[in-house]
């Protein structure tokens, strides 16, 4: 755990950072009128989302460098690396719409729950 305390650190800085995005967008939300409990679970859900992808690239990279530096094969840290670059992105694009799927019958517009993490979106953005 004595590896990661940097990292931990920041993503400590990341998280308050974000929910200060995030009580932002749902002040919007409320002020135009679209504040639902489903726009609360969206950003809940982006959140978390955003948090995983920070720490899963922050931890991938560390230890890829760490090995590679202890004497690992630079071109196996750079194969990590990349695989990493390919699997996070695939997951959060994979994601996101599932709760669209599950809120209503059809699910949502993907742009618009990619944008939001969120199915209601599409109400708000045609």
């Amino acid at each position: 755990m004595r590896k990661h305390q940097d990292i931990l650190r920041q993503s400590g800085q990341l998280a308050v950072a974000v929910a200060l995005c995030i009580a932002a967008m749902l002040a919007v939300y409320a002020l135009a009128g679209y504040y639902t409990t489903e726009v609360l679970v969206g950003a809940l859900i982006g959140f978390v989302l955003a948090m995983g992808n920070f720490l899963a690239l922050s931890i991938t990279v560390s230890n890829a460098l760490d090995r590679a530096a202890n004497g690992g094969s630079p071109q196996k840290a750079q194969l990590e690396i990349q695989t990493s670059s390919v699997v996070r992105p695939v997951v959060l694009v994979i994601y996101p719409d599932l709760p669209g799927k599950a809120v209503r019958p059809g699910g949502g517009d993907p742009t618009a729950s990619l944008c939001t993490g969120q199915p209601e979106a599409d109400r708000i953005f045609p």
